[in-house]
């Protein structure tokens, strides 16, 4: 048993040396830990009573405001928005025909986007707000109905989906 112990008591040593010459060669008084993060590009956007029910379908087509798109980016520049239509570009009727409508959209300054082609993308365009605030910049949203004068009687809506990314 003594002939055991005794090349265990040798291997702990030689641990608790090497253990203690790794401290002992520290010989500064500051340490140094080197850290680093990444914050990803992100944009928010909020949605505040952006549902419009009083659209006019009289007989004269006009661009109606439908609300205002506020959106906030962390990378200093504008960003890039995304546009669907659930009913595929239409206002549809509550109607026994579910008659169609078709209208355009109008992205501030851009104007007749028509969303019965798919979605639409708003390249690098969209104003947004930076900061540690979250301070937000607003973009008008109008719609253009497509009124003809002689378009069935009902209740016409849609939904429009907006997607917001950083550029």
């Amino acid at each position: 048993m003594n002939t055991l112990l005794k090349p265990l008591f040798v291997a702990s040593a030689i641990m608790s040396l090497s253990a203690m010459s790794a401290v002992s060669e520290t010989t500064g008084r500051d340490a140094q830990f080197a850290i680093a993060g990444t914050v990803e590009p992100m944009c928010k956007t909020s949605s505040g009573a952006n549902s419009v029910t009083d659209l006019n379908l009289s007989t004269v087509s006009q661009a109606q405001e439908i609300g205002t798109l506020d959106v906030w980016c962390n990378t200093g520049e504008n960003a890039t928005t995304t546009y669907s239509s659930a009913n595929g570009g239409y206002l549809i009727a509550n109607n026994a025909q579910n008659s169609k409508l078709a209208y355009t959209l109008n992205i501030g300054d851009t104007t007749d986007i028509d969303l019965q082609a798919g979605a639409y993308e708003h390249l690098n365009a969209t104003a947004a707000g930076t900061g540690s605030a979250g301070e937000t910049k607003a973009t008008l949203l109008k719609i253009t109905p497509q009124i003809n004068g002689l378009n069935d009687a009902g209740t016409y809506s849609d939904t429009i989906t907006v997607t917001v990314s950083a550029n």
